[in-house]
């Protein structure tokens, strides 16, 4: 792959108010051949979970188990792993897979070739949590670094082509987004109507305890409190 892209200015923005990852990148000045993959051009903290590929092991539905040096892409929202010839390659059977470890975290898939950090699992659910990545603006410039166009994108193709010699100014937005499983069937936690259309039958104990206890629900730690509370109310009254 050649190399010559030009990338003069990284900046990162944090949401202070925000508990989990909501991360703003910009990347200025990108001259981006056609055969470059952009995913290469990025901070290897924009792109991966971990910040180098690390020793995990997969474990599949049929009872065996493989070792890898492993990686979750939230660009691509697809686990990869490093093969023999030290080429980055993504696992191409997700669905076959139970769960991996890698560094004592876990990963449950998803749908697609997408997977999740398991953070509560018990006889009723799986909460994960599934970062992603995504181009939200590319800024096309002319001579002197003027802004020729914009076009506002909601997804990235990794091998999205750009014209030879043009510089771009790209934005990039980090996204932990929280899944709530139950019966064998995912919801993306948005509110506490996610959690009520889960658990219909306790939405009273639901909005009183969301409301007493002035839930964010794009804190990490207030929504892990709330699935453990509807978990035991589940357990309880079964």
């Amino acid at each position: 792959m050649k190399n010559i892209i030009l990338i003069t200015t990284i900046l990162l923005f944090v949401a202070d108010n925000f508990c989990v990852a909501q991360e703003k990148i910009k990347v200025e000045n990108v001259n981006v051949l056609s055969d470059e993959n952009i995913v290469d051009q990025l901070p290897r903290n924009a792109v991966y979970v971990f910040p180098d590929f690390t020793e995990g092991t997969v474990f599949f539905k049929n009872g065996t188990m493989t070792s890898a040096k492993l990686n979750y892409n939230t660009l691509t929202e697809e686990m990869q792993f490093i093969d023999d010839k030290e080429n980055i390659m993504a696992i191409s059977n997700p669905q076959d897979i139970n769960y991996i470890i890698i560094n004592k975290k876990t990963f449950y898939y998803v749908s697609g070739k997408s997977f999740g950090e398991l953070l509560v699992y018990n006889d009723e659910v799986r909460f994960l949590t599934k970062r992603k990545t995504a181009l939200t603006d590319s800024q096309a410039k002319g001579a002197y670094g003027q802004v020729n166009t914009t076009s506002a994108v909601t997804s990235v193709v990794p091998t999205r082509q750009y014209d030879i010699g043009i510089l771009r100014d790209l934005t990039f937005n980090i996204i932990d987004e929280f899944l709530l499983e139950r019966n064998g069937k995912f919801t993306k936690i948005i509110g506490v109507k996610s959690f009520i259309k889960i658990f219909p039958q306790y939405k009273n104990e639901i909005t009183k305890f969301v409301e007493s206890n002035k839930t964010n629900f794009k804190n990490e730690k207030a929504l892990i409190k709330l699935t453990n509370y509807c978990t035991q109310l589940s357990l309880v009254k079964k």
